[in-house]
This record gives C-alpha cells, structure tokens and sequence, in this order.
C-alpha cells in the first residue's frame, strides 16, 4: 500500500481537469483521471505514468462513479483529494430553453459533484482529506442566456459551503472554485451561437476577457496543496465576487441589449430546428 497522496479528478479527458492531473502528478500525487472519453483518457494517463490510472464514467451515474472511486482505493491504498471539475453548459433564453438541456446541466453540474462527494467521502475522512469543487464566476454575475449553467453552479457553490460545515469536525477541508471565462472547449463551442458571443463581448472590462486555460490548472493544483477553500483566477475574479450582490440579477446592464439577443437567439433555434437542437455543450468536450 502506498504512503504517497492519491487525488481524483472528474472531467480529466481534457482542457482544466487534463492539466490538473498532470499538474498534481508533477507534485507526487497519485492520480485517477475520470470522464467519458476513454481514450483520451487512457493517453492522459499513459502520459503521466505508472502512478495514474483512468476511467471511463459519466459523474450522474452513481454506481459506476462509486466503482472508479473504489478502483482508486484498490489501485493506490488511499484517497486524499477530489477534483469534482466535470461539468457541461447551454445557452438559451429561459422562455425557449429545453427542459431536456436544463435537466441535463443540472444533472452534470450538481449531480455529478454530489455524487462525488457521496462516493469519495468516507475515503476522505479516513485521509484527512480534501474536496474542491469547481463553480464559476456565473455563480455570481447571472447573464442573460446561462440560466441553467449559472443555477447549477451556484447549487454547486452552495452545496460545498454545506459539506465544509458537514465535515470540518472530521477534518477534512472543502474547496470551492472560480472562474470566468477560459480557453476550454466548453467556452469555444459556446462562440458558435452568436447571442452568447454578443453578451460576453458586451460585458464590463476584464470580464468580456478569456484566459488560458493553465491559469486555472495553476490556480487548481495549488489549491489542493495547500488546501485553500476558495481558489479563483484570475485575480480580479474575488472583486467581482464581492460585488455580486450589486451585479447578480440587476438588469440595468441588459435592458437596451435584450432585444438584439432575443433576435440572435430565435434566428438560432430557427436555423438549428428548435430548443432541443439549440447549443448545448457536449459533454464528452470537458
């Protein structure tokens, strides 16, 4: 059995939760890289070597997710940190959105962070360990368009906020992550429908920006070492936290906007065939 730290991190086939697997293994973690493309995650893990080890698992499926957590155990002895960083957007206006979509978000988002927690937990406590869960700076601000991204990322928020007062006597230490918008492919295949590029270009200063993706798997990596509760890059993102009370659902911002982006969302729906077919992003691109 080994002494060395083990971590698991969900949604590691590519973008943040790649590098944050890599970049944990370059600080002596043990890593179980977990997500739905086999393959990819098969050359993640081959590429970082004989102390990694992949899954192939959708986070809402429970009883696979718990069998990956427990092949960990089985695999490296122990269990020390979760990286629950899977997680899926759409963009559509509520009127319009597909329940289908909406369901779906909610269910990669804050399912699949639940039932990490579910399954890693007693592993946990056992370690001393330490849960991050990655939300968003969407959690926060609430634009037009991201309804179900913002809501389950403000339920993930919550739900880690719950857990860290849950298991603080057990001593295990819980994360929360934010970010705005990165160079991942969620955020490209968001560029493909015109409304969500016309509201992000359109938001104030820094916040229109897109960052590189190893900001965050800098931000990540450090925040398991040295088990931060809040971990958010880049830096003017914990000013625009501060403010959300200010930001979050006022929309003085978005009243001589909203007719140009409910034009560019129902030319949308009408060219892709409707709210079922409208962006969704695939999950399979996390």
């Amino acid at each position: 059995m080994s002494t060395a730290k083990v971590a698991i991190v969900t949604g590691a086939a590519r973008g943040i939760g790649a590098g944050v697997a890599a970049g944990l293994a370059k600080n002596g973690y043990a890593v179980a890289l977990i997500g739905l493309e086999g393959e990819l995650l098969r050359q993640n893990a081959k590429a970082i070597g004989d102390r990694a080890i992949s899954f192939e698992v959708d986070v809402t499926d429970r009883t696979s997710l718990g069998s990956a957590v427990e092949g960990t155990r089985e695999r490296f002895g122990r269990i020390d940190a979760v990286v629950s960083n899977a997680g899926i957007a759409n963009f559509d206006l509520l009127k319009t959105m597909s329940p289908d979509h909406f369901r779906r978000v909610m269910a990669v988002n804050v399912e699949g962070t639940f039932n990490a927690i579910q399954a890693s937990l007693p592993h946990l406590i056992e370690s001393k360990g330490y849960f991050l869960g990655v939300a968003s700076i969407a959690a926060a601000l609430a634009p037009p368009g991201m309804a179900a991204y913002g809501a389950s990322k403000g339920a993930t928020e919550n739900l880690l906020n719950t857990l860290r007062a849950e298991v603080v006597h057990a001593g295990v230490d819980v994360g929360v992550a934010y970010f705005c918008w990165l160079e991942t492919d969620l955020v490209k295949a968001g560029g493909e429908h015109p409304a969500f590029t016309y509201v992000r270009e359109r938001l104030p200063g820094p916040l229109k920006t897109i960052a590189p993706v190893d900001l965050a798997v800098k931000a990540i990596v450090n925040g398991v070492v040295r088990r931060k509760r809040r971990v958010m890059a880049p830096g003017w993102v914990r000013w625009a936290l501060a403010l959300r009370w200010f930001a979050a659902g006022n929309p003085a911002a978005y009243k001589s906007q909203m007719p140009e982006i409910e034009r560019l969302c129902a030319e949308e729906l009408k060219k892709r065939g409707g709210a079922d077919k409208s962006y969704i992003s695939d999950p399979t691109r996390q």
